[in-house]
């Protein structure tokens, strides 16, 4: 624990003595003791500094703007609900601490003024937060590791991915196996089930202990199988190349899974790519046709049984900083469903065609094609956004084959792979 020691106290009626005159540009300083090592902090017209007790001595800077909106007490953050009770907008852009102090685990700042639209009692106000919450945020790398931001994903091809079965018993009813499950979508973007049962609500359950299923014009789920006049290249036994799903959606879903519920016929296997891997072919190799598909919007779409979706993406996204480095990047690749680019000059649609040519050329190589042919019982969840997928023709008079679909948004899997990682840590090599 920390005791408060006899110069904080000076420190702090020295400063109240002087509240009325001038501010130094360094107008306050306090130490408190943990296992006989300092702790000290410091103030100036902006922000405090707060120097810890470990090997390297570091220095964390905090704006008093950000300490005051970001309190933590039940009268700025719900008690139940975790969330803010005032804006940001409500902070007033000159106010300072009167007293900063350091006691048993926390930082206590008494404030010189309150809130812009302050409605509640006129008090100063008091904000009291723990070491362990200044630590978390004391710089962008802490907080990315707090929210597992800082992890990377491992690339593969056909020979490196293990497929290694996680049984249906386990990730339904154990924290175990739907751990293992999230971090291995997160790690290579591709994992298998086993015994799953063969019904049709067992796709979607799977899906919703992850997350709540994301919705499209096909319905919660979808059936995979042969149809006569189809909609969807999917729903027949010719060869379906590779692609992601919902290209034209504003926001396409983040994970995808297909259950096999029969397959009895010749051919119909699943073949898969990574296709961050092919982008690191692409970069290392032909960097120039790396920048145009990172910089050239596409157009996707689908105008069809009484629909008109469209939307355009570049074929690489990368360096979303809004997203972290965790990810921070994604794909949109889906030939099928490619509208007419009506925004390329001559020039430009020359350039375009050789570099998604090249990139291509990477996708369609035999040593990053991941094959295998889904038995009943058996489920496949992949990350939609990352993962290209397709399947080989098949004779429809040889059997039955059908697959039941559903989606997830990526949000979903974000959120339980915090929330596991938090309890059990995260294992990339999992």
């Amino acid at each position: 624990m920390f005791s408060t020691s006899r110069f904080i106290k000076q420190s702090i009626h020295k400063y109240q003595a002087l509240n009325h005159k001038a501010l130094s540009k360094s107008f306050f300083t306090s130490s408190a003791i943990k296992f006989n090592k300092l702790i000290t902090t410091q103030g100036d017209e902006e922000s405090l500094q707060i120097k810890w007790n470990n090997e390297n001595s570091d220095t964390s800077t905090y704006s008093y703007l950000w300490l005051r909106d970001n309190c933590q007490c039940p009268r700025c953050v719900h008690p139940s609900s975790s969330q803010k009770l005032h804006s940001s907008a409500d902070i007033p852009l000159d106010i300072k601490p009167n007293s900063v102090k350091i006691i048993g685990e926390e930082a206590e700042i008494t404030w010189n003024q309150p809130l812009r639209h302050n409605k509640g009692p006129a008090e100063d106000h008091i904000s009291r937060f723990s070491l362990d919450f200044l630590r978390r945020y004391q710089s962008s790398k802490a907080s990315e590791k707090y929210r597992f931001n800082h992890i990377t994903p491992q690339t593969w091809n056909r020979d490196e991915y293990k497929l290694d079965w996680v049984s249906y018993n386990d990730y339904m009813n154990t924290d175990e196996g739907m751990h293992t499950v999230v971090q291995r979508l997160y790690n290579s973007g591709l994992v298998f089930l086993k015994d799953v049962p063969l019904t049709d609500e067992a796709c979607t359950q799977v899906a919703e202990r992850i997350g709540p299923i994301q919705e499209t014009f096909y319905g919660r789920d979808f059936d995979v199988k042969n149809i006569a006049k189809s909609t969807n290249i999917a729903y027949t036994s010719l060869y379906l190349g590779f692609h992601m799903d919902l290209m034209y959606m504003d926001s396409p879903p983040g994970i995808q899974l297909l259950h096999s519920l029969k397959n009895s016929v010749t051919g119909g296997s699943s073949i898969f790519v990574d296709s961050f891997r092919a982008v690191e072919l692409l970069k290392q190799n032909y960097p120039e046709e790396y920048e145009i598909l990172v910089n050239t919007p596409v157009t996707f779409h689908y105008v069809n049984d009484g629909h008109h979706m469209y939307y355009k993406r570049p074929t690489i996204v990368t360096g979303e900083p809004q997203s972290g480095p965790a990810w921070e990047s994604h794909v949109n690749y889906a030939p099928q469903f490619q509208g007419p680019m009506d925004d390329l000059s001559p020039k430009d649609a020359k350039k375009f065609y050789s570099a998604f040519q090249k990139f291509a050329d990477y996708v369609e190589d035999d040593s990053l094609r991941y094959q295998l042919t889904l038995q009943p019982g058996q489920l496949v969840m992949f990350a939609n956004r990352r993962v290209f997928h397709g399947r080989t023709s098949f004779d429809p008079t040889s059997g039955d084959r059908h697959l039941k679909g559903t989606y997830l948004n990526l949000d979903s899997l974000k959120d339980k792979l915090r929330v596991l990682s938090h309890q059990y840590g995260f294992d990339q090599s999992v």
